[in-house]
């Protein structure tokens, strides 16, 4: 049973907007997105695998520690049994986890070779919070981590002997050799209980956003012109592109579900003129009034709240 479900992350919401007003953001987005890729790969192979035995999933699971820490784990898996901890790699080319150096080795085909922080450092790091954890709350499971790579053309080369390391397509089979190796050592109602504290002690932290570069491009965006192109000239309730000459009534509304991902849910008369280029108070004031945004204080203090779904009023 799917207790969370996985959602796009916030930061990669962020860079996918971004990219639209600054090319240069391409590889940060790739990697990111690379990694949510190879999380929705895992989920995937969660969704064909049918089990009999009680269990809980917790897709993206968020915690924070007692020195206010956060721990994402990516797959938090609960049986009767034990508990698997999954962190995802979608990374290719020759990986190599070594356990003495604490490093993480990627070889390309041409050799070059690229240092990462070693994901098994981290997934011990979750597995001593939830082990600490469950002793708190009087409950005996084995905490089992594991690392899932998910890329095609990866190849899995050195790894510790006494850690899960394996491609997505073997989780079928780990997860019947765990059944196998592990009776249940809770019971049904244990296991209930574990589910309800976990989902108390989740903590999702606010999405922090970093600076936008100045080269990034704002305002409302012609949908047909690359590369992008910034609409200019309202008028008769339209923006025009400069480059192809269409015009676009819901440019405004579209610019909004941006500018919401990019600065915040609050904007201002000030900050709505900054962003679609426009010079009259009035003029920007009649719009927000049109938008039926709702709103806090009052004159030049009064701020606008836009919503996940942003449209002209009636």
């Amino acid at each position: 049973m799917i207790v969370k479900c996985r959602k796009m992350p916030d930061h990669l919401l962020f860079l996918e907007t971004l990219l639209q007003r600054n090319a240069d953001l391409y590889e940060q987005y790739q990697r990111v997105n690379a990694g949510y890729i190879g999380e929705l790969r895992v989920d995937c192979e969660w969704d064909d695998i049918f089990l009999e035995q009680e269990h809980y999933l917790f897709h993206d699971y968020q915690i924070t520690n007692q020195a206010n820490f956060t721990h994402q784990i990516d797959t938090l898996f609960i049986c009767r049994s034990f508990i698997l901890l999954i962190e995802v790699k979608h990374i290719m080319g020759r990986l190599d986890f070594e356990e003495q150096t604490h490093q993480f080795i990627r070889t390309k085909s041409d050799g070059t070779q690229n240092v990462y922080h070693n994901p098994i450092d981290q997934i011990e790091r979750h597995r001593l919070l939830i082990e600490t954890l469950l002793l708190k709350w009087g409950i005996e499971l084995p905490v089992i981590p594991a690392i899932i790579v998910t890329s095609p053309s990866a190849h899995i080369g050195m790894t510790p002997p006494h850690y899960l390391i394996f491609h997505v397509t073997g989780l079928r089979t780990k997860l019947q050799q765990l059944f196998e190796k592990y009776s249940p050592s809770v019971t049904s109602e244990q296991l209930h209980n574990l589910k309800v504290l976990l989902l108390a002690n989740y903590e999702r932290k606010p999405f922090v956003r970093s600076i936008i570069p100045a080269k990034t491009i704002i305002g409302a965006l012609c949908p047909h012109c690359q590369p992008t192109v910034r609409l200019q000239h309202w008028r008769g309730k339209s923006f025009q592109c400069p480059r192809c000459d269409n015009r676009f009534t819901d440019a405004i509304p579209k610019g909004l579900r941006d500018y919401k991902i990019l600065f915040g849910e609050l904007i201002t008369n000030r900050a709505f003129r900054q962003f679609f280029g426009m010079k009259d108070v009035k003029v920007a004031s009649k719009l927000l009034a049109h938008l039926n945004l709702e709103s806090r204080g009052e004159r030049k203090t009064r701020e606008y709240i836009i919503p996940d779904k942003v449209k002209w009023g009636t």
